[in-house]
């Protein structure tokens, strides 16, 4: 998938989780088994303006998806150092691993901000991007080579729509904090990607 295909999919994804996800939606997959993805988005900008500016429904949407989201590649990067013999592979869980709890305290804080109180919103969901209970089944019975090449696929998948929804929310959010952190998300992917590149067997 190309880097503009992947950009458009996260500005849809984005847009469903502001609409809200129906019942029967699942925007992983295009439909089916969904339950609402975010029925706080509201249809106007929320919380106080402040200093900080009014949070949109993309801020809100993409707020609470990047904390499912990371919440979830947490739980891989915690299992890493027990699957691999990978000092690489062991270094760049061990970064994602910080970088993300350090995440998550600011995408926290900018809901308090919003006035938003902390909940699952995609509980249940596979997201595009998103570590699910097969994969860690998976991982979890693998060990060695096997469990790099599944660590180097679900990390990639997570880091590249990462990296695309903080471009998405760049241009289409309107807080700037959220566009300040979006902006440091994109840095910190892109060098990310470009370390697990060399963990691919082509790069060893």
């Amino acid at each position: 998938m190309t880097s503009t295909v992947r950009g458009a999919a996260a500005l849809v994804l984005l847009a469903v989780l502001v609409s809200g996800c129906g019942a029967g939606d699942d925007p992983a997959a295009g439909g089916g088994g969904g339950a609402p993805a975010t029925s706080a988005a509201p249809s106007a900008t929320i919380g106080p303006a402040g200093e900080s500016g009014a949070f949109n429904p993309t801020d809100l949407a993409w707020t609470q998806l990047m904390i499912a989201l990371d919440q979830k590649t947490l739980l891989l990067t915690d299992l890493t150092p027990k699957q691999t013999s990978d000092p690489g592979v062991r270094d760049l869980a061990d970064q994602v691993g910080t970088g993300h709890r350090g995440e998550l305290t600011g995408l926290r804080d900018l809901l308090r901000q919003a006035g938003v109180a902390e909940s699952n919103e995609h509980e249940g969901h596979d997201m595009p991007g998103m570590v699910t209970a097969d994969d860690l089944r998976a991982l979890s019975a693998a060990t060695g080579p096997a469990f790099d090449q599944l660590f180097v696929t679900n990390m990639r998948d997570h880091l590249e729509q990462t990296l695309q929804l903080a471009r998405a929310v760049e241009r289409s959010g309107s807080e700037p904090h959220i566009r300040t952190l979006a902006t440091e998300i994109q840095r910190t992917r892109t060098a990310q990607l470009d370390q697990l590149a060399k963990l691919e067997p082509q790069g060893r």
